[in-house]
């Protein structure tokens, strides 16, 4: 088992622990079930802190520059990679939650995306409200006579979703970009410090606090449950108030992505 856990260490010691943990499980199953011939798990005697390390909580988001460097990548990679990208950043959710969507779960005419218990990571129906940018997006998609899935590269019938090859590509044309955008600002070379696919979630969560948006409604958007009481006392969806953060979301990350020209000044309204 070590020589499976440190390769992935080396290069991504959070993945290291989910793979170490994920191993644990399945071992104790083969076990329990009293067929495999197994009495013992390989990975008994294996402790994630001696093994990895600590598991540090990640706190990478993405600044405004990596935010504008990371939609031009999106926009320059074929169907279905870009698309599940912007569609990431845009919403907030899982990356299977998105990857693997069907389109049963989607109504474009009443905005809302119902991601059902199934896939859903908290085992109950999550909504998201759809936001025009969103509804755009998917209106865009192509639609397989069999396959039912968004994001596929087997007409719709198998789902797929941003690999560690096609997240190489992303890194690259984002890179491209900030070295760029550090040379027309007369800076000195950009670098690209690592990052994973589920901090785009991490980047939205926090422009959202500050766009303050109540921390509960933030919280539902990226669909954490409620805890305790409100859990059970308060069955309120927050539908609306999900669907104006999303918009006010989307609006900055417009504002971000396609800035206006320098020589554009904002006009504040006049307050009478």
């Amino acid at each position: 088992m070590l020589a499976v856990i440190k390769p992935i260490k080396d290069r991504a010691p959070y993945m290291a622990h989910a793979v170490l943990s994920a191993a644990k499980r399945l071992f104790g199953w083969a076990i329990d079930q009293h067929v495999y011939g197994l009495e013992m798990s390989p990975c008994d005697r294996l402790k994630p802190t001696k093994v990895i390390g600590k598991k540090k909580a990640r706190s990478r988001i993405l600044d405004d520059h990596e935010i504008r460097a990371f939609w031009r990548a999106t926009e320059r990679l074929d169907y279905p990679y870009g698309t599940i990208g912007r569609m990431l950043l845009l919403t907030g959710q899982r990356h299977h939650e998105v990857s693997e969507a069907p389109w049963s779960e989607f109504d474009l005419t009443k905005g809302i995306w119902t991601i059902s218990q199934e896939r859903f990571k908290s085992d109950a129906v999550h909504q998201v409200p759809l936001t025009d940018d969103v509804l755009a997006l998917l209106r865009e998609l192509p639609r397989f006579k069999h396959g039912v899935h968004l994001f596929s590269t087997t007409f719709g019938v198998r789902p797929t979703r941003i690999n560690e090859k096609k997240k190489a590509k992303i890194d690259a044309r984002m890179l491209r970009t900030l070295k760029a955008m550090a040379r027309t600002r007369g800076e000195d070379p950009a670098e690209l410090r690592p990052w994973i696919i589920h901090d785009l979630r991490r980047t939205l969560r926090t422009h959202l606090s500050a766009l303050r948006i109540p921390d509960h409604i933030a919280e539902m958007v990226i669909g954490h449950g409620r805890r305790g009481l409100q859990r059970v006392y308060d069955q309120h969806r927050y539908v609306d108030e999900i669907r104006e953060a999303l918009t006010l979301w989307a609006a900055r990350l417009r504002s971000i992505v396609e800035p206006p020209p320098a020589n554009v000044v904002a006009i504040k309204a006049r307050v009478s």
